[in-house]
């Protein structure tokens, strides 16, 4: 399941470029799980906000992560809450935000801005001239979903806690095997491995 983070500066056209991607990959028959990270805080259920514009698109579930582990979950048939925990079903994942993450990402700028410096790797950059992204800049989108759905496995994590087995799904487990690649990829003699162990014990 590919994840595909927008980032750039507010006012950018973000949510823009992820409703017109998300309407457009909606309408191929594939279901799109939106994740918006707002930082500066949220007013949960606001008719016309960024996330509400999202899900009016085609997203299912959304998800508003603000500070403080605020989560706002939204969903149709489904337990949104129980998609957060064991892994968001859907085709693909659209971030918003997450600028420092190690994710794939899409920047996004408006006319005058100067691009947002953020965490590689920065795979597309989009100018939005006008009130509306191109059709050729949301196809472009597309494109490189595509490619990440059907390009080599993904990392596959576990976590084990006292002995015991935590399952680790879709999302969930984009988040643990991204996480630890961009942490020790800067490591000394750590070199692109396969496999990678890591295990935390609490001192008493």
């Amino acid at each position: 399941m590919p994840v595909l983070a927008l980032v750039g500066h507010s006012g950018s056209g973000k949510t823009l470029l992820a409703e017109q991607v998300t309407a457009a990959a909606v309408a191929r028959g594939l279901r799109v799980a939106y994740v918006k990270h707002a930082p500066h805080g949220f007013e949960p259920g606001r008719p016309g906000s960024n996330s509400e514009r999202v899900r009016e698109a085609g997203a299912d579930p959304v998800v508003v992560i603000g500070p403080n582990g605020r989560v706002e979950l939204t969903g149709g048939g489904e337990d949104p809450l129980a998609q957060l925990l064991g892994g968001l079903r859907g085709d693909v994942v659209l971030l918003e935000g997450f600028s420092a993450s190690p994710w794939p990402k899409v920047r996004v700028t408006a006319p005058g801005q100067e691009p947002r410096e953020v965490a590689d790797p920065v795979l597309l950059e989009v100018v939005r001239h006008g009130p509306r992204c191109t059709d050729q800049d949301v196809q472009a989108v597309l494109d490189l979903l595509h490619e990440h759905r059907f390009a080599r496995g993904t990392d596959l994590a576990s976590v084990t806690a006292d002995g015991q087995e935590v399952p680790l799904r879709g999302f969930a487990n984009q988040v643990v095997a991204s996480t630890l690649r961009g942490l020790t990829a800067s490591l000394r003699g750590v070199d692109d491995p396969d496999r990678l162990r890591v295990e935390v014990e609490r001192h008493r």
